[in-house]
């Protein structure tokens, strides 16, 4: 059975390959992906594709946040490089500013504490992203060193606001 996490506006669940077309209309945005390290400019759709496949369970979560049936948004706290686990998440311009990525993480964060024994999660925004810096304040996570990182569909690197989430007491599996 697919794990689907559901809040009062919102669906998400794991990243499947019938989600190319909504995946694409997101990151066809360049203000959009403009925010994020890894996605290119222009949105290259066989990069896309690439994307739009279940992430290994033991990794954690990802995959498209739904609205009414519409994809609006990808997230994803995954732990895939050595560095540990990272809370990641991006939303289509015109769903930007209605509380969809606090409320979709405050409910994928409650799901990778109960599933996953990690002690901290990860999370950065560039320094011109204040939005993501407000919603990364709302979840709890606090600021530690900067540094700079790189941004792929800008063409370079650009300071970048990083933060941790500590768990929560009485979380631990």
């Amino acid at each position: 059975m697919m794990t689907r996490l559901v809040t009062d506006r919102l669906m998400m669940r794991r990243a499947q390959p019938t989600d190319l077309d909504g995946f694409h209309a997101v990151v066809s945005d360049f203000e959009v992906v403009r925010m994020t390290s890894s996605w290119p400019w222009p949105a290259d759709r066989a990069y896309t594709k690439t994307r739009c496949v279940p992430i290994n369970a033991s990794n954690g979560m990802a995959g498209p946040v739904f609205c009414k049936g519409e994809i609006v948004g990808i997230m994803g706290a995954l732990s895939i490089y050595d560095d540990g686990p990272e809370l990641g998440y991006m939303f289509a311009r015109a769903h930007w500013g209605q509380g969809f990525a606090t409320e979709m993480a405050r409910a994928l964060l409650d799901h990778v504490w109960a599933q996953y024994d990690w002690d901290v999660i990860k999370a950065s925004a560039y320094d011109d992203n204040p939005a993501s810096v407000r919603v990364l304040d709302k979840l709890g996570f606090h600021e530690v060193e900067p540094t700079i990182g790189t941004c792929k569909a800008r063409g370079g690197d650009f300071p970048l606001r990083c933060f941790q989430l500590p768990r929560p007491p009485l979380t631990r599996t």
